[in-house]
């Protein structure tokens, strides 16, 4: 079984904030074997949970479903077959699991008969905290990496509209923190998606790592204020986009605001997708599956305390 490999890297480590979380972090990705139970994640935590309005450091042994629940299928009971990219993958619940204090999303190719049920070659999991958890503004942030770079493999950690205010995608927006093309080892992107008139429009960029790759874990964050989106890894930030560069065109009767879409609660998504359109709908060689996505953690810091902090400066008004 592979180990965590202990680190971390923020984007202000000397803050309070990180420093509480450096704290926190000790115990994460142990890869002892040991399950550690829920009762004794809260006993070790209490102290610091104060700092996050969200957060899971998946100790225990089973995903927390006050925290997660599953969009499970090929999206056809969502109305978006596919999941709207032509998506591989069936996804399932079954492809999530917590140990060695991660979360581990398996990829795989599944049996004949599997495959006539599902209709899907492939199945994966995609977890979402839709109903549980949403927030406006904030620092959110995962620690994430794949077991194998493959072509056709598509992790993703973003952000989708709770309640979608100004209509469907995108006007609502679309936040996407982390994406990773597995024949890419070398990049990451980030991407913002919103309605421009009769248009959907993005604002993306690429991350290019040196010395590592996607198959090591890395620290993918978004900080989400009224006036930008910054995009970094590892604490480097390499993709702003402003509020002045931004719109949204509403179906709805909701007035847009100046800085809409992105100014309503949105909820956190992780998914392990296969094919589509993302990478001109590349599939792995089935003898090289399965391949997993771990997650160390995800973290959600209120707009509000990272102002407390001195991690946020609001713009001043004229």
């Amino acid at each position: 079984m592979n180990k965590c490999n202990v680190k971390r890297i923020f984007v202000a480590a000397a803050s309070t904030v990180f420093a509480a979380a450096l704290a926190l972090s000790a115990a994460a990705c142990t890869g002892n074997g040991d399950d550690n139970n829920n009762d004794n994640d809260n006993n070790n935590t209490q102290e610091t949970n104060s700092i996050y309005s969200f957060h899971d450091e998946f100790h225990g042994s089973a995903v927390d479903t006050a925290k997660w629940d599953y969009q499970e299928g090929d999206g056809t009971e969502y109305n978006n077959p596919g999941w709207g990219n032509k998506e591989e993958q069936y996804y399932r619940r079954e492809n999530a699991r917590v140990e060695n204090d991660c979360l581990i999303i398996t990829a795989q190719v599944e049996d004949e008969q599997t495959q006539q049920e599902l209709g899907k070659k492939y199945t994966s999991c995609k977890m979402v905290t839709k109903g549980l958890f949403s927030q406006t503004y904030g620092r959110f942030e995962a620690r994430i990496k794949l077991t194998k770079a493959l072509e056709g493999l598509w992790p993703a950690f973003w952000l989708m509209p709770e309640d979608g205010v100004y209509g469907g995608w995108p006007r609502s927006g679309e936040i996407d923190i982390m994406e990773l093309k597995g024949r890419l080892p070398g990049q990451a992107s980030s991407a913002a998606h919103y309605k421009d008139g009769g248009a959907n429009r993005y604002h993306s960029a690429n991350y290019v790592f040196e010395g590592t790759d996607i198959t090591d874990f890395h620290v993918y964050a978004l900080d989400w204020t009224p006036e930008y989106l910054k995009f970094s890894v590892d604490g480097v930030v390499y993709h702003t986009f402003e509020a002045k560069d931004w719109t949204t065109t509403p179906s709805t009767d909701v007035p847009p605001t100046e800085t809409s879409p992105y100014d309503q609660d949105f909820f956190i998504l992780l998914n392990f997708a296969v094919g589509g359109n993302f990478d001109g709908g590349r599939t792995p060689a089935d003898e090289d599956m399965p391949a997993e996505m771990w997650v160390d953690y995800v973290r959600v810091y209120t707009l509000e305390y990272l102002q407390e902090q001195g991690e946020y400066v609001p713009e001043q008004q004229d």
